[in-house]
């Protein structure tokens, strides 16, 4: 059994939202996208992210499907929280993704 580093895990992705071209298609880039950009729950990286109190990252989709009746449960550690301010949202504008090389 293998195990990956962050750096590795990160190196290759698939993105979702930014452009028709770039959207589904995994990609190795050269220098490894940021952990904070890639969702810890289905391991896409979207234009937006969520740094949840508990600290793992959560895509705007992922975000919106653990919400129930005025409070979210993050679905990994089942940490539970109602105060939208708790959350970290960071946006991963498409000129920042251009600017990284992609590996072959």
């Amino acid at each position: 059994m293998s195990t990956m580093s962050i750096a590795e895990a990160t190196a290759k992705c698939t993105l979702v939202g930014f452009c028709p071209e770039l959207d589904w298609k995994p990609l190795s880039f050269v220098k490894p996208i940021p952990p904070n950009k890639v969702c810890s729950a289905c391991g896409l990286v979207r234009k937006k992210t969520a740094l949840l109190p508990c600290v793992h990252v959560l895509c705007d989709s992922c975000y919106e499907q653990c919400a129930q009746d005025g409070v979210h449960v993050c679905p990994l550690d089942g940490y539970q929280w109602n105060d939208e301010d708790d959350v970290d949202w960071k946006d991963f504008p498409l000129i920042q993704l251009l600017r990284r090389e992609v590996g072959r």
